[in-house]
């Protein structure tokens, strides 16, 4: 990090332009580091933070090849870091998407359902303590028909828990979410 900013919006708004293409290469890189790993959980956040924030920019332009956006959905009150991977991985590929943290209620995501009716939600869970509140809020997803992609670390450490949400899909990785997203979002 250059020292002369005092922070990281500074950074970012300062920063040269990068295409899109090379912000997408960038968090490859990031996740192809991790997997090696060859860098410390802290240089993934920071990197993720400020690739969140650059494609957030009102100078960045990007043609969206869905209408509704996505939801994301994760358990916490901060924005995690396979939260944040996950919006600016699929916003790199043209995805459109939207974060919802469900930390206290599920309201606004309940309130977005039912006004623009998006076709699936993205969960990602990072402990073990919100396989549950996920639990509760699947039925009335699949009420609604919604196609429901869920990841994390919990499903990883014991997979038996994917026995808990029937007609789920649990992908691989990014590029199996990101090749299945590209097939049900074909018509959008």
């Amino acid at each position: 990090m250059d020292s002369d900013y005092g922070s990281l919006e500074e950074l970012v708004a300062g920063s040269e332009s990068y295409s899109i293409g090379e912000i997408h290469a960038f968090l490859d890189h990031i996740i192809a580091a991790w997997r090696a790993n060859e860098v410390t959980p802290a240089a993934v956040y920071a990197s993720l933070k400020f690739v969140h924030m650059y494609l957030d920019q009102p100078r960045i332009q990007i043609s969206f090849r869905n209408r509704t956006p996505i939801p994301i959905c994760y358990f916490a009150s901060f924005l995690t870091a396979g939260a944040s991977l996950l919006h600016s991985y699929l916003k790199t590929l043209s995805f459109a998407v939207a974060l919802f943290p469900l930390d206290e209620t599920d309201r606004r995501l309940r309130e977005f359902i039912e006004t623009k009716k998006p076709p699936l939600a993205i969960f990602t869970v990072s402990q073990f303590l919100h396989v549950h509140p996920l639990r509760q809020l699947v039925p009335y997803l699949h009420q609604r028909n919604v196609k429901i992609f869920i990841g994390g670390i919990p499903f990883v450490y014991d997979e038996s828990l994917k026995q808990a949400f029937p007609r789920c899909i649990f992908p691989h990785d990014l590029t199996e979410l990101t090749l299945l997203l590209q097939k049900l979002l074909k018509g959008d």
